[in-house]
């Protein structure tokens, strides 16, 4: 099992529900050598993805979760998405934001997030 920081009792009541089922799975199906970050800070403009996923050996995973139904999603193409939910269109997350810049080793984060 893996380890959720916060802990799952503690974050459930601020999670959105397709965060709570994906948290809730991963804590469960993950093995014990995986950490998992609910809504930490990261980088240098301390952005905040749902989830972090790191395991010592096969590196990091970051996770922004969307909880739609089919019957909300207007309109999917590669440039981006349209929901009834989302005022303006959503980016493909395949693209990098004009907003980031290169990307870092994982060393570089080395004591950057908060330990269980």
């Amino acid at each position: 099992m893996a380890t959720l920081i916060p802990a799952l009792g503690s974050c459930a009541g601020r999670m959105q529900s397709g965060e709570r089922k994906l948290a809730e799975r991963l804590e469960q199906k993950l093995e014990e050598d995986y950490l998992l970050w609910w809504d930490v800070p990261i980088g240098p403009k301390q952005t905040r993805p749902d989830f972090v996923i790191l395991h010592p050996r096969r590196g990091a995973l970051i996770l922004e979760v969307k909880d739609w139904r089919l019957d909300t999603i207007r309109s999917a193409t590669r440039k981006g998405t349209r929901s009834a939910t989302e005022p303006q269109p959503l980016a493909s997350p395949r693209r990098p934001s004009p907003n980031t810049s290169a990307p870092r080793p994982l060393r570089a984060w080395a004591g950057t997030l908060p330990k269980p």
